[in-house]
């Protein structure tokens, strides 16, 4: 099978998705350059639900562009695929220059978006330039494979979510170091703040993770 050239993607998109209303005018290529998130999913193909001000809604399947130039609130995104879990994400803006500075305004903060630095991010909008969602499976032909493959998702997030939080501790001694002492101590109540929240935010995630095994069909 011949490849789909990124572009043509794009193009497909865009009658996908309020029949071309998200895109402004001009060169596609310059708008992807210049304020749009691309959201991509794996499985490919998922059928995404977006809802913008709790009521403006519409169906795509990816791969999707996205034009948040004039986004007022979070944009809520659902992704379907037959045989997996939906896969819910809330995107918006990301006001914080830093994990630890989204913390304490507490942001929403996870795996997906925890990573993100300010090259990863459109000056304008502070939203994602790429957004990869990746769904979790739900049926499975025997119970061994069940298991192993959430062992697997279990033992991915954790590393994940250590990273995280190694990142956070690290930047953390590094601006207390820098601190005189006379603020030192209230950046380190703000950096104990930020770790614990990371750590339930962490908790939450394999919470979720292990009820999804759970709940996950045999066949």
């Amino acid at each position: 099978m011949k490849k789909i050239h990124p572009v043509m993607f794009v193009m497909l998109s865009c009658f996908w998705f309020y029949g071309c209303g998200i895109l402004t005018s001009g060169p596609i290529e310059t708008h992807y350059l210049s304020n749009q998130t691309y959201l991509t999913s794996f499985p490919e193909e998922a059928k995404c639900t977006i809802t913008v001000h709790s009521e403006e809604t519409t169906s795509a399947r990816t791969p999707i562009l996205l034009n948040s130039s004039n986004l007022s609130g979070p944009m809520k995104i659902a992704c379907t695929h037959e045989g997996y879990w939906t896969s819910n994400i809330l995107l918006e803006p990301i006001d914080g220059k830093t994990l630890a500075s989204r913390l304490i305004g507490r942001e929403n903060v996870t795996i997906l978006n925890g990573g993100y630095n300010e090259a990863d991010l459109w000056p304008h909008t502070r939203l994602p330039r790429k957004l990869h969602i990746v769904l979790r499976r739900s049926a499975f032909g025997t119970s061994e494979a069940k298991n192993l493959y959430y062992a697997d998702e279990i033992l991915y997030a954790k590393k994940a979510w250590g990273l995280l939080i190694s990142n956070l501790l690290s930047s953390c001694k590094h601006q207390n170091d820098m601190q005189p002492p006379a603020t030192s101590k209230l950046s380190s109540s703000h950096c104990r703040f930020a770790t614990k929240r990371l750590q339930m935010l962490g908790r939450n995630d394999l919470i979720k993770i292990e009820q999804e095994r759970r709940r996950s069909s045999v066949e």
